[in-house]
């Protein structure tokens, strides 16, 4: 990467350095030099030195080596090889590329599969017809290197492309989300969305995804709101990717996709998600194994129905169940039905409860509204002009102001003050903290006050 960014004039801070022989041993004598740190990965023949001066790069040492796949999609054999074998295990021409820093060559530039004359052109090619099948992450790294570069796929690889599609299903959900969390880096992230949905990748990974056709705004909000984040909260543990993965799945709901297909995703990606068992399957398996058609059957015993438009799919484990008809996604394991909930569905959830509140009086009713939704949510919606004025403007106030009041009582005051811990005794800490929102109480005695008054009204009642 490191050579084909010098050679077209782009900054780079991705250096590798291919050692034919020990690379550890190489790296150690750097690390000495730059009296830098060194981390060790023995088993791969890597190693990583750091530098304590932050105008030089990290860099990575590997250990010439060449590469065989057992089976479509599944890491490689890697075993000992040389400088030409290592350079055609890469993925495209363009990468292929090496400089030798030895003193009676260096700078000397080896390309062995042409990869200079497809920088000239613009062009990504890959370096045998079964590259995309062995690894198809790489369907996914053309397609960046296409928006980052404005470069074009060889025509011919098209196809190679194509036929491997259907690979992506059975690549891991962490290896996916990985490489669309790439995208999410790039300046050039819309453009190589787009070709993502062009190829089919969406698709491949749940055949009813696609790009709302709002993107390119969504995209524009999403941005805002992370510049405002970045200026506005100091370590306040936002994550930045659950914004992300939100716009990519639609901030508007009637384009967006819907959240039993946000919930499929986040377990099929392994985004952040919670399992909730519902239900068990009453009846077992008398081949040993569960299929399609016995899952629908152990369903119905627990009193859900799935629909025919509906799939069955083994992914990290367990069966992820979409009923398209229903509009229901389920997780089952072992006799057991779940349900997933996922902070990403929150948006849509957002939206609904707040287009019929024109009008919002007091603080504690935009405390009691706002305080459930994540902060991610909250801050996309803040920079969505599709939320009104009126609405982005309470959740400013929320997030700048009302969410870090700290309540005047506690439940120790209440029990000094002769509450009882009991189903009154929350309600009673709600209906205090609102009292401070508002501006009735500032101070505990007030609070002790409204308290008895409270009190005193209750049983008159």
């Amino acid at each position: 990467g490191s050579v084909r960014d010098m050679l077209l004039k782009q900054p780079t801070t991705d250096i590798d350095i291919v050692v034919e022989g020990d690379a550890i041993k190489v790296a150690k004598q750097v690390k000495t030099r730059w009296n830098g740190t060194l981390q060790i990965h023995q088993q791969f023949g890597t190693a990583t030195v750091t530098t304590t001066d932050p105008t030089y790069p990290n860099i990575d040492f590997v250990t010439a080596r060449r590469e065989t796949y057992k089976l479509p999609g599944t890491l490689p054999n890697v075993d000992l090889g040389t400088l030409d074998e290592d350079l055609m295990r890469r993925d495209f021409s363009i990468n292929a590329l090496a400089m030798c820093l030895d003193s009676t060559r260096f700078g000397k530039v080896i390309d062995k599969t042409g990869g200079i004359e497809d920088l000239e052109r613009g062009t990504i090619r890959v370096l045998h017809e079964k590259s995309f099948i062995d690894d198809p992450t790489r369907i996914f790294r053309a397609c960046r290197y296409v928006g980052r570069y404005d470069f074009t796929i060889y025509e011919e690889d098209i196809s190679l492309m194509e036929d491997a599609l259907p690979l992506i299903a059975q690549l891991s959900g962490e290896r996916v989300r990985n490489e669309i969390v790439k995208v999410f880096l790039e300046d050039e992230e819309q453009r190589i969305m787009h070709e993502l949905e062009k190829f089919g990748i969406f698709k491949s990974i749940l055949r009813e995804w696609k790009i709302s056709p709002n993107f390119p705004s969504d995209l524009e909000s999403k941005q805002n709101a992370i510049a405002w984040s970045l200026e506005h909260f100091e370590d306040e543990g936002l994550n930045l990717n659950n914004i992300n993965w939100i716009t990519l799945f639609g901030l508007c709901r009637f384009q967006g996709m819907q959240p039993f297909q946000i919930e499929a995703m986040s377990f099929r990606l392994v985004l952040e998600h919670q399992l909730h068992r519902i239900g068990r399957i009453k009846n077992k398996m008398t081949n040993g194994r569960d299929d399609d058609e016995t899952i629908r059957k152990g369903f119905e015993t627990s009193d859900i129905v799935l629909s025919e438009n509906t799939s069955f799919d083994f992914v990290n484990g367990k069966w992820c169940i979409i009923d398209y008809e229903n509009a229901k996604t389920y997780v089952y394991c072992e006799g057991s039905i779940f349900s997933i909930k996922t902070p990403l569905t929150t948006y849509r959830q957002l939206s609904i409860l707040l287009q019929d509140r024109t009008r919002i009086v007091n603080n504690s009713e935009i405390y009691r509204i706002l305080s459930p939704f994540p902060l991610e949510t909250l801050v996309l919606a803040l920079s969505d002009t599709t939320f009104s004025s009126v609405h982005r403007q309470y959740i400013k106030h929320f997030l700048l102001s009302l969410r870090n009041v700290q309540p005047i009582v506690t439940g120790d005051d209440l029990i000094e003050w002769g509450e009882k811990p009991g189903k009154n005794f929350e309600s009673m800490l709600l209906s205090l903290f609102s009292a401070q929102l508002d501006g009735d109480i500032s101070s505990k005695p007030d609070a002790f006050d409204y308290f008895h008054r409270k009190n005193l009204n209750q049983k008159n009642n």
